[in-house]
């Protein structure tokens, strides 16, 4: 979370990489699997609240393929951009990918040693904003245990947020359906964004 700049193996920038690219060709490679040996599969993407650091515009596409080293906060904006995409991209699976079900969740602010990596600066901040906020690691889990076990139920016209869970929808501890409090990018009203992210992952997966 918000290291400093760098890139993968194989070019993209490294928060990226790890958090987007790297679910993403896990769950393409999982698909075909899950389609043919369950009758309810489900995939539970791991994203984070710290999404709204993503830089203007959402997503950087133009500059992935270098480290993306450009301002004071870009650690951060590079954090925010990855956990954007993994809100939208399980919004778009939920859209293409059918007989699957797909849930975003922010875990929590879990106190393991996620901010090793960082900078003292980057440290400092995160324990001066947040230290209040940090969870046991078990707690940790109990969004992701209840995504990957809750009852869906099919809404009556997109409504009845309260009798149903959305697929594709992001979600905070525990199971709060966390739509509704995104900023425009996020909210992507056209899906343009979602779209592009996933032209531009399906291109650089193509290889593989």
């Amino acid at each position: 979370m918000a290291v400093p700049p760098g890139q993968t193996t194989d070019g993209y920038e490294i928060q990226f990489g790890t958090n987007h690219l790297g679910h993403a060709l896990l769950i393409k490679k999982l698909l075909p699997l899950l389609q043919a040996t369950s009758d309810d599969p489900r995939i539970v993407i791991l994203t984070s609240e710290g999404w709204f650091f993503h830089p203007r515009g959402g997503i950087v596409f133009e500059t992935l393929d270098t480290d993306q080293d450009k301002c004071f906060l870009g650690p951060w904006h590079r954090y925010g951009q990855s956990k954007l995409a993994n809100m939208l991209y399980a919004r778009e699976l939920a859209k293409r990918v059918s007989g699957v079900k797909f849930l975003a969740v922010h875990p929590g602010i879990v106190n393991t040693g996620l901010v090793d990596a960082m900078s003292l600066k980057n440290r400092a901040v995160v324990y001066a904003t947040a230290w209040w906020r940090f969870v046991k690691p078990e707690e940790g889990a109990y969004n992701q245990v209840w995504a990957a076990t809750v009852d869906f139920v099919e809404w009556e016209n997109g409504k009845n947020e309260e009798k149903g869970v959305v697929n594709g929808g992001y979600y905070e501890p525990v199971g709060k359906f966390m739509d509704g409090s995104l900023d425009s990018v996020a909210v992507d009203r056209e899906g343009a964004l979602a779209g592009r992210l996933w032209e531009w992952t399906e291109e650089a997966l193509k290889e593989f």
